[in-house]
């Protein structure tokens, strides 16, 4: 009944649902918990860019970059996508500044007015009367002789190198003016992170590239989704060879071992109920699954396998009516095995670590619903037969007697050699928790994101500042007071109150500009010899609500964050902000309502804390493991656990030896290793004759799966994934050499 739910749960969920995993890397990372704010922004930021693409067309001449975009936008078809902007769009920043411009002046206009002696204004004022070409002015001369709102206006659009050149928006070179490039804005209606959405995206996208490098133009494309693609890609690429090699491994080692397809069919059972299984409750759990979860489940196939092969070997040689006699000398010790690799997985549980979680109730859940159904379906499944032993299988079990039996002196001897391997791979040790050496991302896609930063000279989106206020005023005059900092620091700063000062700054800068403006009259019209006419008086001012509503706020509406917490909250982005010295210097500053985040710093001192943490979690594991084999073994408890942790100590020395930087997913594996090792030793501790084959047949089988594949991910793309399987592949072949040493020297 239980597998019938789980049944309808899946087809309902994949079929009529159409539910797809999760592809969002930052779904998977730890939240900094005593920085909720950040951590919202930062997820406000990525919803943001999860759905927005860039790209450059060009790198010749303008008209060439103008022809090789509308083939691109041509091909690209009906997706929404924006190159050209219209007369009425221009206009719409006029319709919402011009009413207000006598409140808005640039940093260098304010500093002049307060500053500048009344003269020096005046002759400022008639320059520009009379200069033939000047900077963008709106209205009359004697409306604004110092052309404040044009210094404005033309300080805007210097934070940006895009510029409106015939209708359309244009960048060119800035270190080869002869080369112009197109931009072309494409919105996704959903997230960049669906898989859907990407299969629907990447065609088209790839076409619409080809257009444009027909016309000899190159095609520069940035953006989240590119990424989230890639991913998605590589990971189904992974699934494919890692649940096929998986497959082909474990039913080649059946065929071999019990010469029928039956015992195959039945483990395969066993798995599709766990992953069945453990797919639905996770989902109840969490609401949705991870591309990575799935990933690992793949790799579940290999240690679910365990129970299935145990039964099989116990069963060999065996009457049908001998198997539930059989069944019953099983269960305390496949239950000991599986609760010791169950423990192993819900240690993942323990830190606030998004992804591990999900892994942890996936494979825990997986392993019991597997080991459940090989106790109450196998018997009732397998044929009823009697099953002849193949001669592999006998030569297998048989290799058992190759190890030989050491006593104290020679179990010495094997630490003695271990300690000097641990002791050469200690002074080599080293630990990297950067973020960053978990990138996995194409290089071409990487260079293409480096290229159109450059070009676009984009502000970063690792590290920024986080605003806070009670109020939508109090929050822009905290901006206000931060981007004042900034230009002290002579660094580059992206804020929303450069486009929408704060009502205090623009009555500040109003009351200033009529002030010296009035000052200044008298003395123009003495120099001109004629009077200057009065500018018309303007009181009114711009609020949030019509600057969001406005197309003006479009190239920073996206750090409005709005209501975050208790209050209002935006971000602010940086640019020259790439040194050490210019992040420790940002992190030092205090200001009220100002948050520093450094993602790719924060991110990295998670992984670095948790890789403490899951240390300390792996000593808990080894201590809660002894506790359930003396449970069992007494006194013994010790043989079947001494392998396991030599086995994570040679294997954290080999990989130091082996130049391997170590972080968290080094770490992580040998909790697993931890249940997995102990299984081995559990199965062949409870029958440790030398001439027992049934127990060591079992195991070798069971290693042998779960390095086919475990072992597998050591050739994934994804580091993270890839430092899982390399520290699995050696730890279970340690660990499965080394059980048969610790038996006792009588067996």
């Amino acid at each position: 009944m239980l597998v019938l739910a789980c049944l309808a749960h899946n087809a309902w969920y994949w079929g009529v649902h159409k539910g797809a995993p999760v592809t969002d890397m930052l779904a998977m990372l730890p939240r900094d918990e005593q920085r909720p704010l950040a951590g919202q922004a930062t997820q406000a930021l990525a919803d943001a860019g999860a759905r927005r693409i860039t790209v450059l067309i060009g790198g010749g001449q303008k008209d060439q970059a103008q022809r090789a975009a509308d083939a691109f936008l041509q091909a690209l078809g009906d997706m929404p996508a924006r190159h050209r902007v219209a007369d009425s769009e221009q206009q719409a920043w006029l319709t919402l500044y011009a009413p207000v411009r006598a409140g808005l002046l640039s940093p260098q206009a304010r500093e002049r007015l307060a500053k500048a002696p009344t003269e020096e204004l005046a002759d400022q004022a008639l320059a520009a009367l009379y200069q033939p070409v000047g900077g963008p002015r709106v209205g009359a001369w004697s409306d604004d002789p110092l052309n404040l709102f044009g210094q404005w206006l033309a300080e805007r659009g210097q934070s940006s190198r895009v510029r409106v050149q015939d209708g359309r928006l244009m960048l060119t070179d800035p270190d080869a003016p002869d080369r112009h490039y197109a931009l072309v804005l494409i919105e996704l209606p959903g997230s960049g992170f669906e898989i859907s959405a990407q299969r629907s995206l990447q065609p088209r996208l790839d076409a619409a590239t080809q257009a444009a490098e027909g016309q000899g133009a190159r095609v520069i494309r940035a953006g989240v989704p590119l990424f989230a693609a890639a991913a998605s890609d590589q990971a189904e690429r992974e699934i494919h060879t890692i649940g096929l090699g998986s497959l082909v491994g474990i039913v080649a080692l059946t065929l071999l071992a019990f010469r029928s397809i039956r015992p195959r069919l039945l483990v395969a059972l066993s798995m599709a109920v766990g992953l069945c299984v453990a797919t639905s409750v996770s989902l109840l759990v969490f609401g949705q699954l991870h591309l990575v979860t799935l990933i690992f489940g793949a790799s579940l196939l290999g240690v679910a396998e365990n129970y299935g092969s145990n039964y099989f070997s116990a069963r060999q040689g065996l009457a049908a009516a001998e198997r539930w006699a059989m069944l019953r000398r099983q269960i305390p010790i496949v239950s000991l095995a599986m609760a010791t690799t169950v423990i192993g997985y819900a240690l993942l549980a323990l830190p606030s670590f998004p992804g591990l979680r999900q892994i942890a109730v996936f494979s825990a859940v997986g392993l019991v619903a597997a080991f459940v159904t090989v106790l109450w379906w196998f018997p009732l499944l397998d044929g009823g037969g009697r099953m002849a032993p193949t001669r592999f299988a006998d030569w297998l079990g048989s290799r058992r007697a190759l190890w030989p039996s050491l006593k104290a002196r020679g179990l010495l001897v094997l630490l003695l050699v271990s300690a000097a391997l641990v002791a050469w791979g200690a002074s080599r040790l080293r630990f990297d928790d950067d973020i960053r050496q978990l990138q996995s991302a194409p290089a071409g896609l990487v260079a293409q994101q480096r290229e159109f930063a450059r070009l676009m000279q984009a502000p970063g989106l690792a590290q920024f500042f986080v605003v806070q206020g009670r109020d939508e005023q109090r929050l822009l005059e905290r901006e206000e007071a931060l981007t004042a900092r900034l230009r002290d620091m002579k660094l580059g700063a992206q804020a929303v109150s450069d486009w929408l000062p704060s009502l205090k700054r623009q009555r500040e800068d109003a009351e200033l500009a009529a002030r010296r403006t009035a000052e200044l009259r008298p003395v123009l019209a003495d120099k001109l010899g004629q009077a200057v006419a009065p500018a018309a008086t303007a009181s009114a001012s711009l609020a949030p609500q019509a600057w969001l509503a406005s197309p003006a706020s479009g190239p920073v509406r996206a750090q409005w964050l709005g209501r975050l917490g208790e209050g209002m909250a935006s971000v602010v982005m940086l640019r020259g902000a790439e040194s050490a010295e210019a992040r420790s210097a940002l992190a030092a500053l205090q200001l009220d309502g100002v948050t520093w985040v450094d993602k790719v710093g924060e991110v990295s001192t998670l992984l670095g804390r948790y890789r403490q943490l899951m240390s300390a979690v792996l000593l808990l594991g080894f201590v809660l493991t002894w506790a359930a084999l003396a449970w069992r073994f007494g006194r013994a408890a010790w043989r079947a656990l001494a392998p396991t942790a030599l086995a994570c100590l040679l294997t954290v020395a080999l990989l130091a030896i082996g130049g391997q930087v170590l972080q968290l997913f080094h770490i992580l594996p040998l909790l697993i290793l931890l249940g997995l090792g102990v299984d081995y030793g559990i199965f062949l501790l409870e029958q440790p004759g030398r001439s027992e084959t049934r127990p060591f047949l079992s195991v070798t089988l069971a290693a042998a799966s779960t390095l086919l594949s475990f072992g597998l991910l050591a050739l994934s793309g994804t580091p993270a994934l890839q430092a899982f399987g390399l520290t699995l592949l050696m730890g279970v072949f340690l660990a499965w050499l080394l059980t048969p040493f610790f038996l006792p020297p009588h067996a």
